[in-house]
């Protein structure tokens, strides 16, 4: 069984708006709860003055706001700032802390496109398809494009498929899949394009990879030669192309 938390602290009159999750923070024990479930992907800038206002006039912590300020104008670090406060809730035993900033920290030396991903896929997972396939976008676009960025890139394209698969636009999230196959060669990108093309009947695709043509040949032959065969693998596999995505390592 879970934890239960009971909210003894001060509740905010105005909650704190995380815009990216879009859920309000009512309390100090909500803030150390989200602050340690997202150790993986917080940014840096989470902790600003917005943060510190909020934690001062709101919940009335006062000593914590100054030490963040202070961390903050010496450029301390954003687990620095995440210890600070989760110290302070003292909800958690001394190795769940340590398990959370030995994660943070290993995240602050990843490199941006990274982060970026890993933006994305809380999207994808908070189910915020449409804001996710933007993050994606984003991140694809600011990418170097060097050898070491292919893999992260390659798995980019695929959850972005898997956001449009997500939504019912087989059409995009194909065309991501192909994508996706075309840079990483995993035979996962290479189902799920499958999947997608299935989904679509092949309507109007761009032309695939030369490792996709025997792919599409495939299924165009189990169409036609077993057609029970062929909605019986649309219906039993669509649910995990439109669930599914890669994560990062």
């Amino acid at each position: 069984m879970g934890k239960i938390w009971l909210c003894e602290e001060k509740i905010a009159e105005h909650p704190f708006f995380l815009e990216e999750a879009g859920v309000d923070l009512y309390s100090f024990e909500e803030l150390c709860y989200y602050l340690y479930e997202n150790t993986g992907t917080l940014e840096e800038s989470f902790f600003n003055e917005k943060l510190c206002l909020w934690l001062e006039q709101e919940i009335g912590q006062i000593e914590l706001c100054a030490r963040l300020r202070r961390g903050i104008d010496q450029e301390k670090s954003g687990c620095w700032c995440m210890e600070q406060i989760l110290q302070a809730g003292g909800f958690y035993n001394s190795k769940e802390l340590e398990d959370a900033l030995k994660t943070a920290k290993h995240m602050e030396n990843k490199e941006p496109l990274d982060r970026e991903k890993l933006r994305g896929d809380r999207l994808l997972k908070a189910e915020k398809y449409k804001d996710a396939v933007m993050e994606y976008k984003k991140a694809i676009a600011g990418a170097k494009q060097e050898a070491e960025d292919e893999k992260t890139i390659g798995n980019i394209w695929h959850n972005m498929g898997t956001a449009y698969a997500r939504q019912m636009l087989f059409e995009q999230a194909a065309e991501c899949y192909e994508k996706a196959y075309d840079i990483g060669q995993n035979e996962e990108s290479k189902n799920s394009y499958l999947l997608a093309l299935a989904s679509k009947d092949g309507q109007r695709f761009h032309t695939a990879p030369d490792g996709l043509i025997a792919t599409r040949r495939e299924l165009a032959e189990l169409k036609q030669a077993n057609r029970s065969g062929y909605e019986k693998l649309i219906e039993t596999t669509l649910q995990n192309l439109r669930t599914g995505y890669r994560k990062s390592e």
